[in-house]
């Protein structure tokens, strides 16, 4: 059987295969494994100090994925232990690979563990409780105001369902 072609976002195979080979490590007993100058492009994203309410949680991110029109970005993102406060400027899915925390939106207290998704409304205020270490992947919706052509497209597509719509009566 013939193998299936590879699709790549970034046009580097080489480049991707190391970002899954770095999303299927796992922590160690000592910690994660990823710490230090092995992070495999990990750069530090400080929490706000304002924001942290305990402890010294440290976050790092790198960009895996955006978009051509930039509305869209992926990222990979980790947390050591500590507390804080986060309020979201951009909508955000949030799937955890490894690790756990522990969030409250709204008064609603949700404990999120590897395999789980949580999405974060843009505006919403969140806070965090890291027991040890979490890391994620995040896709990150920015609501930009449509461009000429995005109106265009939705209004033939509108004018396209109200004359289906109008068909079936």
């Amino acid at each position: 059987m013939a193998k299936s072609p590879r699709i790549t976002v970034t046009g580097n195979p080489a480049r991707e295969q190391a970002d899954i080979d770095m999303l299927e490590q796992t922590v160690s007993l000592d910690g994660p494994v990823a710490r230090g100058p092995e992070a495999h492009g990990l750069e530090p994203a400080p929490i706000h100090p304002a924001w942290i309410l305990e402890g010294e949680p440290q976050v790092r991110e790198k960009l895996l994925a955006h978009s051509i029109d930039g509305d869209t970005s992926v990222h990979l993102w980790d947390c050591t232990s500590g507390r804080f406060q986060w309020t979201y400027a951009t909508e955000e899915i949030f799937h955890v690979v490894q690790g756990d925390a522990t969030v409250e939106v709204a008064g609603a207290r949700r404990r999120l563990q590897a395999g789980d998704t949580q999405v974060f409304a843009a505006g919403s205020q969140c806070r965090w409780s890291v027991p040890g270490y979490v890391r994620a992947v995040t896709c990150r919706l920015t609501a930009a105001p449509p461009s000429p052509l995005k109106r265009r497209i939705r209004a033939a597509l509108a004018g396209a369902r109200q004359r289906r719509t109008s068909r079936k009566r």
